[in-house]
Formats: C-alpha cells, sequence, structure tokens
C-alpha cells in the first residue's frame, strides 16, 4: 500500500508493505497472548466509499503537530503512522476471525491482483451503464470519478510493465460525455484485457510453484523423516464427481443428454468400451518404462543370490 497523504499532519511520504493491513493482530503477538485465533481484513467488501471513510479517520487520528513529528526519528515515525494506519482499518475496515493454524490460499500480490481485477471491472460496468443510459449523468459521478481515478493510477503504474499503453485517464467524466464515453470505455477495456492476461499468468505460476513445492517437502521427508514420507505416500483422499449432462460428440448424430439414468449409462459405456483397462501384467520388465525398467532390473554387481537367505523360513531358535 502506498499512502501519499496531502494533509499537514503528514510531513513525509511513507511507504508500507501491503502486509501492513493483513491482521489486526499479528499472528505472533496472539501467540504472545495464549489467543487461539486473530483477525485478517477482508478487503474484498470494501468499497470505494469505505476507503474514503479510513482515509478520513485515519487522518483525524493523526494529532501530532507538524514540528513534533518532524523532530521524531524515522524509526519513531513509522512506528507512529503504523499504529495509527492499523486503528483506523480496525475501526472502518471490515474483518473476520481465523484460527492462528490459518494461510492464506493464495499469495499477496495475487490477491492484491485480483482485488485490482474486480475493481476495473466495477468501474467498466459503472461506465456500460452511463451509456446506456446518459440520462443519469449527474455531478455526483464526476465526484465518485475522482476518487476512481486515483486508484486507477495507482493499478496502472504499479503493473505499468504489463499493460498495453492507452491514453491518458481523462480527469472529469463529464469531458467524455461528448462520444458518448465510446473511447473512455475501450480504454478500460484494454486495461481489464491486460489484467485479467495477466492474472491468468500469475495464478498458472502459482499452480506450478504449488506442485514443485509439494514435491519437494515429500522428498525432503523422504531423508529426514520417513514416516511422515510414509503417511504422505499412503493417504488418498476420495472424491466423488458428478456428471449432470453429457455430450455424446457423434459425426452424423450428435446428442446431449441431461437425464441421470442416460448419463449414467453413456458413462458406464464409455468406460467400457473407449477406454479398456488391461489387467494383465507386463511380460517382461524391458517392456516397462524406462523409470520402472531400471528400478527393477538386476543389477551387475549383486550376486542373484545375494537376498535368499531373507527367503527363507524362520527356525524355531530365531
Amino acid at each position: 500500500m502506498q499512502d501519499i497523504c496531502s494533509s499537514n499532519h503528514n510531513p513525509v511520504i511513507t511507504y508500507f508493505d501491503s502486509s501492513l493491513l493483513n491482521a489486526s493482530v499479528k499472528l505472533a503477538r496472539a501467540k504472545q497472548l495464549n489467543r487461539r485465533s486473530h483477525h485478517v481484513f477482508i478487503f474484498d467488501s470494501v468499497s470505494p466509499a469505505l476507503w474514503n471513510t479510513f482515509l478520513t479517520h485515519t487522518d483525524a487520528l493523526c494529532t501530532i503537530p507538524p514540528f513534533t513529528f518532524s523532530s521524531w526519528h524515522i524509526n519513531r515515525m513509522c512506528e507512529y503512522l503504523h499504529s495509527i494506519i492499523l486503528k483506523s482499518a480496525t475501526h472502518t475496515l471490515p474483518a473476520r476471525t481465523v484460527r492462528n493454524d490459518y494461510t492464506p490460499k493464495l499469495p499477496k500480490g495475487l490477491e492484491i491482483l485480483i482485488q485490482h481485477c474486480r475493481f476495473v471491472s466495477h468501474v467498466i460496468h459503472s461506465i456500460q451503464l452511463l451509456c446506456r443510459y446518459p440520462s443519469t449523468f449527474s455531478s455526483s459521478h464526476d465526484t465518485k470519478w475522482s476518487s476512481h481515478l486515483t486508484c486507477l493510477g495507482c493499478i496502472s503504474k504499479l503493473y505499468s510493465a504489463s499493460l498495453v499503453s492507452s491514453s491518458a485517464l481523462p480527469l472529469t467524466l463529464s469531458s467524455c460525455h461528448i462520444d458518448n464515453f465510446t473511447a473512455f470505455l475501450a480504454s478500460l477495456t484494454n486495461m481489464s484485457k491486460s489484467l485479467r492476461g495477466l492474472h491468468l499468468l500469475k495464478e498458472k505460476e502459482f499452480q506450478d510453484f504449488s506442485i514443485k513445492t509439494h514435491i519437494e517437502n515429500q522428498n525432503v521427508n523422504f531423508n529426514t523423516d520417513i514416516s511422515d514420507f510414509i503417511n504422505s505416500a499412503l493417504s488418498r483422499s476420495r472424491h466423488r464427481i458428478i456428471l449432470d449432462r453429457v455430450f455424446i460428440n457423434h459425426p452424423i448424430t450428435p446428442r446431449l443428454l441431461t437425464d441421470p439414468k442416460a448419463v449414467a449409462d453413456a458413462v458406464v459405456d464409455h468406460f467400457q468400451n473407449s477406454v479398456p483397462i488391461k489387467a494383465s501384467p507386463p511380460s517382461d520388465i524391458s517392456v516397462l518404462p524406462e523409470r520402472w525398467c531400471s528400478v527393477y532390473t538386476p543389477k551387475d554387481g549383486i550376486a542373484p543370490d545375494t537376498y535368499d537367505s531373507l527367503l527363507l523360513s524362520p527356525s524355531l531358535e530365531e
């Protein structure tokens, strides 16, 4: 979060990471207080009006005179602004209670990108309504646009390397009323498409990273904690897939089945005829894939009778 405030109470421009507003009480502090849960803020349900309320309340909490504030050390300045922002967020922004073992499903950058995509889509929807009903345009739209313009400017600056170059955003919506917002809507649409493309790319990267991380954790458990590795390897979660429709792509008579019994019969027929199960074992090790062939092929440096003693039945003395 980059907050450049024009208030006299803030003589310095402060840059805070977005993790500042993730939780009203940090996880470490919650554990220190022997709490089993802590609060996290919900940004998806924050409207532009609520953001304005948050900014107004934050500025109202800054009661230190500028002269006194400027005499402080930079660390004390940041701590003061940190506490003020958290107090204002706790008072105005929505939050929910989560357990201490809660971990976000998505990385912070991807969550912020999703929120920005939703915000741009919300603005586009508002402009589309103005295009459809131009008589509803009033001065209140220009007032709302002033806050939207700031947010869109921050988004354009944040993703400048990924956004397609477009025309500058208008200072007022009344200036776009001449062509019924056509050019302005096209510019916003291009921004939305670029953000959605970036979102899909980042989401794919996160999925690949999650898969690789899971594999690496399994490998680490194999070397350091074999019991965890065995538990992970043996654990299986059963998922049920419910099909409510089946499309049979026949070259002459394609059909869409929606009747439950017809869907079940089509699925059974598909797996019995189109996907037969080969249960016969391989005739020789050499026909196995290379990965398994190299594992099960006898080693030249090991005599065939090395492990024969392990196959003998135990004696009474043993």
